[in-house]
């Protein structure tokens, strides 16, 4: 509770070395050093995050016009692909495959479903590229229908692995959904159940009320991968291809409207997946 300042002393009559004062500690020297550390500290911190920043900006510079230079050249590309695709899937689709001899109509059908393959993965590009400048138009869908016009739309690949297909659909199943996100969604549910089925396999479709459940006799998902297929570029196998991205669209879409998924494997049995709406 006290302060002690001694000094040395010389030579002296009274034989003493040191005078030592004594006074009470009232505490004064340690507020003040408190007072400048957190004076002097704020002033420095705030030169010093000042002195980063305009290092961090010169620093990043070239990496942010590398970036979106990438960025509007993926764009462009995009925006290009669609128009020679689009009219690629469209010109087949005109041709009457019954005045064909049977090889060539084999080369016209593998034709279409390698360009719906582009369009697909086009789709989804331009969905993860672009999905935050794209208006969004929520709008009373009867989903059943839906779902049939975009089963037709696989019909090619499915006849090619000579899939067994069912379905089971309730009549005028309606839903409050963007058109084009509901596309994404049904799409790559789809197509993942026709890419990694086998040949002659099987896929039912069941859509109810507040649920579409797509199941297919395909390769399976190991136990230890199923909770993170909808991790962007995570692929459950790598003996098909593909970018990895499919469910992570699907997973987006369905968290933007509170659908949850299910969904259930067996290794070279087959995968169900449901959406609970």
């Amino acid at each position: 509770d006290y302060i002690h300042f001694i000094v040395r002393v010389g030579p002296n009559d009274i034989g003493a070395k040191y005078l030592v004062y004594e006074t009470e500690d009232n505490r004064l020297w340690w507020d003040a050093m408190i007072r400048n550390m957190l004076l002097y500290g704020t002033l420095i911190f705030i030169f010093i995050t000042f002195v980063g920043i305009i290092l961090v900006k010169i620093f990043l510079r070239p990496m942010r016009e590398s970036i979106k230079l990438l960025d509007n050249f993926i764009k462009d590309t995009t925006h290009e692909l669609n128009t020679p695709v689009s009219v690629i899937v469209a010109n087949i689709e005109g041709i009457d495959l019954q005045k064909l001899d049977e090889k060539d109509a084999k080369k016209i059908r593998r034709m279409d479903i390698a360009a719906r393959t582009i369009s697909n993965i086009y789709n989804d590009l331009t969905y993860l590229i672009l999905h935050n400048d794209i208006a969004v138009k929520d709008e009373q869908i009867n989903l059943s229908t839906f779902l049939c016009e975009r089963v037709d739309y696989f019909k090619v690949g499915i006849e090619q692995k000579k899939i067994t297909f069912s379905r089971d659909v309730s009549d005028d199943v309606m839903i409050y959904m963007d058109r084009n996100k509901l596309g994404r969604l049904i799409d790559n549910i789809i197509s993942n159940a026709i890419k990694y089925n086998r040949i002659g396999g099987n896929i039912d479709i069941v859509l109810k009320e507040k649920s579409l459940k797509v199941s297919d006799t395909g390769i399976g998902i190991p136990a230890d991968k199923i909770e993170r297929i909808f991790e962007r570029y995570q692929r459950a196998n790598d003996s098909v291809g593909g970018f990895g991205i499919g469910l992570n669209i699907v997973a987006m879409i369905a968290k933007e409207y509170d659908i949850e998924v299910k969904v259930d494997s067996v290794i070279n049995k087959g995968t169900s997946i449901e959406l609970i709406f």
